[in-house]
C-alpha cells in the first residue's frame, strides 16, 4: 500500500486541518450514536471503551507513584482489569475508570477544535503502543493490536480529509461509549464495589457521579466540535 512519504507525515501531526462544518461534524455523532446503539456493531466498538477504561486506570496508578503490573482486556461481557502494586490505597484510580473513555473523548475534542485532527490519531495510537507494554493477556494483545492498526492504516495512508473524520469519529465514539456503560453498568460496576470497600459509600453514589461526568463531557465535546 502506498502512501506519503514518511516525513510528509510526520509533519502533518503538528500541521493545522481545518474543521468540518459542525452539520458534518454532527452526521458523524449521529453514525457514532447508531453505532453505540446497535447490538451488532456494539459488540465490537464497547472494546474501545475498554481500553481507555483500563488506560486510564494505568495512566492514574502510574501518576500516584504505584507499578502497574498487568493489564487485562476479556472478550466476554468486554470487560477488564489493571493491577498495580498498592493499588488498594489508590481511591482515584477507582473513581477515574469510568470517566477515562470520556476524558480522553473531550481531549480529542479539544485537540479538533484547535485544529490538530490528525495529531489525535497518532496520540492515540501512541497510548495504545504503551497499554500493549501492559497487556498480559491473549485476547488483550489481539484487540489492542487490532485496534492500533485499524488508526495506523488510515493516519499513515489516508487523506486529510479521511484523518480528520476518523478523529471526529473517535472523539464521539469515546464520548458516547463513556454514558452507555455507566448506564449499563451502574451500581453494578465492579469499580463502584470495589470503591465501597474502600470509603463505604454507596455504590450508586459513584454510578450518578460518573453519569454526570460523562453527560457533561458529552455535552463539552460536542460544543468543541460544532
Amino acid at each position: 500500500m502506498s502512501g506519503l512519504p514518511l516525513q510528509d507525515v510526520v509533519e502533518r501531526i503538528g500541521e493545522i486541518q481545518p474543521r468540518l462544518p459542525a452539520g458534518t461534524s454532527l452526521g458523524i455523532g449521529l453514525a457514532a450514536l447508531l453505532v453505540v446503539g446497535f447490538p451488532v456493531t456494539w459488540m465490537f466498538v464497547r472494546y474501545l471503551n475498554t481500553m481507555a477504561h483500563e488506560g486510564s486506570h494505568a495512566i492514574v496508578y502510574s501518576l500516584l507513584g504505584f507499578r502497574i503490573t498487568g493489564v487485562w482486556l476479556w472478550l466476554k461481557d468486554a470487560n477488564g482489569a489493571t493491577k498495580a502494586e498498592g493499588q488498594g490505597r489508590a481511591i482515584p484510580s477507582g473513581l477515574v475508570g469510568y470517566l477515562g473513555p470520556s476524558l480522553f473523548g473531550l481531549g480529542a475534542a479539544k485537540l479538533i477544535s484547535t485544529g490538530h485532527s490528525v495529531a489525535v490519531l497518532w496520540l492515540a495510537l501512541g497510548l495504545l503502543g504503551v497499554l500493549l507494554v501492559f497487556v498480559r493477556n491473549v485476547f488483550g494483545i489481539l484487540v489492542t493490536l487490532l485496534a492500533g492498526f485499524v488508526i495506523f492504516d488510515v493516519a499513515r495512508y489516508g487523506t486529510v480529509a479521511h484523518e480528520t473524520m476518523a478523529a471526529y469519529g473517535v472523539a464521539w465514539l469515546l464520548l458516547l461509549t463513556g454514558v452507555r456503560v455507566v448506564l449499563m453498568h451502574w451500581n453494578e460496576a465492579g469499580d463502584a464495589k470495589i470503591l465501597q470497600a474502600q470509603t463505604q459509600i454507596m455504590p450508586v453514589v459513584f454510578a450518578r457521579i460518573w453519569l454526570i461526568g460523562t453527560i457533561l463531557a458529552l455535552m463539552l465535546g460536542a460544543k468543541l466540535m460544532t
